[in-house]
């Protein structure tokens, strides 16, 4: 996975402090990813979404990394804002171009799973969308178009 605008380098000690602070545990395929991305806009960035009537594809605009300066790029930050919002077990993981959220579940027996959060879900409707076993699924799904970023070659 390549991506832009990443953040600086994380090291194990970092995320072993993120997990302590909000007593969770990440799980192996997003401790690596972040570790070697720490987040960021990525080049393949198109996910097919089902359950979504005329939504059938998403955009993720940025991957959560920690330390990020802007806070809406944060992973602690969005955790705690969405907090009362996004079901309990879901961890924010990336924003789409709008509100809603790619989360990771990091509890239970679905720990792992990644799902779609739809902030603007109606009252009584599900908000939460399966999208793939894991992380590493996920992220070998993405595609990419014409309004994708281009990751430049350093």
């Amino acid at each position: 996975m390549r991506t832009t605008q990443s953040g600086s380098l994380l090291s194990s000690a970092d995320l072993d402090a993120f997990e302590q602070r909000f007593r969770l545990k990440l799980p192996l395929p997003l401790r690596e990813f972040l570790l070697a991305t720490n987040g960021g806009r990525p080049e393949r960035d198109l996910f097919k979404l089902q359950g979504l009537p005329g939504n059938p594809i998403g955009r993720i605009h940025f991957f959560f990394g920690l330390n990020d300066p802007i806070e809406s790029c944060n992973l602690e930050w969005n955790l705690e804002v969405f907090r009362d919002r996004i079901p309990p077990g879901l961890l924010p993981i990336a924003t789409t171009e709008g509100a809603d959220k790619v989360c990771l579940s990091v509890t239970g027996a679905t720990a792992g799973q990644v799902f779609y959060w739809d902030a603007h879900a109606r009252p009584g409707t599900n908000s939460v969308h399966f999208l793939a076993e894991d992380l590493d699924t996920f992220i070998s799904a993405l595609q990419s178009d014409a309004l994708s970023p281009t990751v430049l070659e350093s």
